[in-house]
């Protein structure tokens, strides 16, 4: 048996739905193999590894030596892929991780009865510059008082001070530069609670003409008023530099938590939204986005997405789009429907969503704002039928009572889900009630990151 410190030979089978890399090592006591888990590893090397931990079922390595590269390892593109958290697989060439992701969704879902039928998986249309909105941590070093901006290394709370991401829009790197030549009010200190400046969130529109840049304090609002005619200058020059921000805001978070905003907002310069434009030849659709409203990351990804679950909706059908946001998917597929009806519980999404209906000429649709679980109890009572209900849940899933009410008023559902372990738990519950998986197929939001996006279509039988 293996014990910590040994030192193996291990070669790579497959990669992990958490960011590492699998493979068994075999030996008198393990015939049938001993599962080793191993970061930064690629499917088919061959590589030395120390094991730094040992459990009854599983054992975690670190890579001492590759003897022999897989073919699909390749240099990563971004200088920082050691020390940031936040791209785990940029050493595979993007085909092979998306088979891989793939591998990732099929596993899943052998938990299931029966599987679905696996269409190919939708890749991003870009692998660079892709995630247009971006939310980074702010603190400063102790003696220099040199701001720090950027994304937690991973497993920390240490600031990976980032001045330029591949991933995202160059564009981010220059204002974000301009912030830390330029502010002078100083930045967060978690472990002191002191500090104004905690965090920074660009949201950026798919042509890149409309910015919003959130400003994250520690402050209560009316402690902000005493120091608002110094920031506000500050705010100016940023605008007048970079003439693609369109509204800059004001989050207020003077509490001790991970939560990175919270719901007290102002508006310091211009809108306290922007306008995003998506395009899918003739077709369009234009979408107001708040600070605090949910919305894709990867703007051309999410038609591929929202195409994808507009191919399964019936011409001239009721449609039910529960955890609707501001009706980006509802409103995507409208031109299909008879009658779009959302259900949000986030109030600043209702707001959008409502002006959203109007800004692309829906006719026939209504907006309810409150918990979904509720909506479903009133419109059961309602006696409501939908040809199809689609729900895009958070992470956490949906829950069983939500499923069960949800089971009573549709034969056809839509999921659309971030975590295909969550997914599962709910099929597995719908299949309690007659219903069944048909079709799932994966699409790559998140290039180069272990997650992936999936549409499931599933039906009464």
């Amino acid at each position: 048996m293996i014990k910590k410190n040994d030192i193996i030979k291990l070669k790579i089978e497959k990669l992990t739905y958490q960011g590492t890399a699998i493979g068994r090592y075999y030996s008198e006591q393990t015939p049938k193999g001993f599962t080793v888990f191993v970061k930064n590893a690629a499917p088919d090397d061959l590589l030395n590894i120390k094991i730094i931990k040992v459990n009854k079922s599983y054992a975690i390595g670190e890579i001492l030596e590759i003897i022999e590269p897989s073919n699909d390892r390749v240099k990563p593109f971004c200088p920082l892929f050691n020390a940031c958290g936040g791209c785990c697989y940029q050493y595979l060439k993007y085909d092979c991780l998306l088979e891989q992701k793939n591998q990732m969704l099929k596993e899943a879902f052998m938990k299931l009865k029966e599987q679905p039928i696996f269409l190919e998986p939708i890749k991003s249309p870009q692998d660079k510059e892709f995630r247009h909105k971006i939310q980074y941590r702010v603190s400063e070093t102790k003696k220099s008082k040199r701001l720090l901006i950027g994304y937690f290394k991973e497993k920390s709370h240490d600031i990976v001070n980032i001045k330029f991401c591949p991933i995202q829009p160059s564009l981010t790197d220059e204002i974000v530069q301009y912030i830390r030549e330029n502010w002078t009010f100083g930045a967060y200190l978690e472990k002191a609670h002191k500090g104004f400046l905690r965090s920074l969130i660009f949201r950026f529109s798919l042509d890149l003409t409309n910015v919003l840049v959130t400003f994250v304090l520690n402050l209560k609002k009316n402690d902000f008023f005493l120091h608002q005619a110094n920031i506000n200058t500050f705010f100016m020059k940023i605008a007048e530099r970079f003439p693609q921000i369109r509204g800059i805001i004001v989050n207020f978070n003077p509490e001790k938590t991970n939560k990175i905003i919270t719901d007290d907002f102002i508006c310091v310069y211009g809108n306290d939204f922007i306008y995003e434009n998506l395009k899918d030849g003739n077709f369009k659709r234009v979408y107001k986005i708040s600070p605090a409203s949910f919305f894709q990351v990867n703007p051309n990804c999410a038609i591929q997405l929202f195409n994808e679950v507009k191919k399964n909706i019936k011409e001239n059908s009721t449609v039910l789009d529960a955890y609707g946001g501001v009706g980006a998917i509802g409103i995507w597929v409208s031109d299909k429907a008879r009658k779009i009806y959302l259900v949000e519980e986030n109030s600043q999404a209702v707001a959008d969503a409502k002006e959203n209906f109007k800004i692309n000429g829906c006719k026939n649709y209504e907006v309810f704002l409150g918990d979904a679980k509720n909506q479903f109890r009133i419109f059961l009572k309602e006696k409501k039928k939908f040809n199809h209900v689609i729900i895009d849940p958070p992470r956490k899933g949906s829950d069983h009572e939500a499923l069960e009410l949800l089971s009573n008023l549709t034969n056809s559902i839509i999921y659309v889900s971030c975590n295909p372990q969550t997914l599962v738990r709910d099929i597995k519950i719908l299949e309690k009630f007659g219903f069944k998986v048909k079709t799932l197929r994966g699409v790559d939001m998140f290039p180069y990151s272990y997650h992936i996006e999936s549409v499931a279509v599933i039906e009464r039988e």
